[in-house]
Order: C-alpha cells, then structure tokens, then sequence
C-alpha cells in the first residue's frame, strides 16, 4: 500500500509516473506538493531509509504555485517500492498500488482514496507504461502502452490493467510440457521406424542366407 505524504487541508498534487519492467523492476518520478501559502513554504516533508539512498533521491519542485518535492526512483523490486510507500505515508490520502505476476500475466490493481480532500487545487495523476501491450484496464490507454488515470478529491478512484509479456527469458509451463511431449512422441516414432528396418533387414539377412545354403545343395 503506497499513502502519499501531503496536507489534509491544502491544495495538493501529485503526478506519479512509473514504468515496469518485464524483469519486475519499477522506475520512476512522483512530484508531491501543495500549494505555497506562505514564503517559508516547502512543501510536505518526505524522507527516505537508508536501504533505498542508493536508488532514491529527492529534489525540490516548484510550479504553478505548489511546492514540495520530486521523488525519482530506479529499478525497485516491488518490496523496494512498498518500502518507499512507508517512508511517505501520512493518513491523508490512501494510495493502493499491487502488481502481481503469474507466469507471463502480470496484473495491477490498485486504488487512490481522495474522500478526506476538498476539490479545488487538487491534482493527482497516475501514469503507467507496460513492457508489452495492455490488455484489460479501466484507465486511458496511451502509447507506448502506457494507462494513465485521473483521480478526483472526495471519492475513491480504482485503478487496473493486466498485461502479457512476450515470453523472452523462459519457457511457460504449458509449452514446456508441449515440446516435451512431442519430443517424447517423436522419439517413440523414430525408436520404431528404426526397429521396423532392422526387423526388415534381418529378414532380408536370412532370406539370402537360405537360398544360398539351397545353391550349395
């Protein structure tokens, strides 16, 4: 569960952009910011664990009046990422984000929980590109097979896509067990054709032997 660390009260945004890839890695930016009321203003205070200073980084982000932080991460396994998620949490706003891999299916589902923040000045985006062609989503399906999805303030926004990736650094299950198999096949076939000639060529064999025992008599 990713809880994205901003102000209750404030004007929030945040754009979050990731991409995964077909090793399970994630890399990306999420911006976090609220809107500046005062000079003093930073923004809201983000943190990052020891473990993840080596993937991690943070800078500061100014625009359009928000202030606050740029979160720039790269190849996080997805346990990295739901550390990085702890180390932003506030109870503000509830942000929900699974990936899950069976075989070659990899599967996201997730949800933005904006219900405790009022409308005006929020901006929350979530962008996703995927190694391979998207399925199934309930987002906007981009190019480069990338789905982006708008949350609103004041409701619960869910988010899903599943994927296929092209099968590059193994063999499924399924078609191991068809080569296998042909292969134990063909190998039963070829065991017998061979037998079937040899069988034919002892025939022969003693045939030839016979008659010419029969000429010497």
């Amino acid at each position: 569960m990713l809880m994205l660390a901003f102000a209750l009260a404030g004007c929030v945004r945040v754009h979050a952009a990731m991409a995964l890839g077909s090793d399970d890695l994630v890399s990306g930016t999420i911006e976090i910011a609220t809107v500046q009321t005062k000079p003093e203003d930073t923004g809201p205070p983000l943190t990052v664990s020891a473990e993840l200073t080596d993937k991690v980084t943070l800078t500061p982000y100014a625009a359009d009046g928000y202030v606050g932080q740029t979160v720039h991460f790269e190849n996080l396994s997805f346990d990295q990422v739901r550390t990085l998620s702890q180390n932003l949490s506030s109870q503000s706003a509830k942000y929900q984000l699974n990936f899950r891999r069976s075989g070659d299916i990899v599967s996201l589902a997730g949800s933005i929980n904006l219900t405790q923040l009022r409308p005006e000045g929020v901006d929350v985006q979530l962008k996703i590109a995927f190694p391979a062609q998207v399925g199934k989503t309930n987002g906007r399906v981009e190019q480069d097979n990338s789905v982006a999805w708008d949350a609103k303030a004041g409701q619960v926004t869910e988010f899903s896509a599943t994927v296929q990736y092209s099968d590059q650094s193994g063999m499924s299950w399924t078609r191991w067990v068809l080569i296998v198999g042909a292969g134990a096949v063909g190998t039963a076939l070829l065991v017998l054709v061979l037998a079937l000639v040899a069988h034919r060529r002892n025939v022969r064999q003693i045939r030839q032997s016979e008659y010419n025992q029969s000429q010497l008599v």
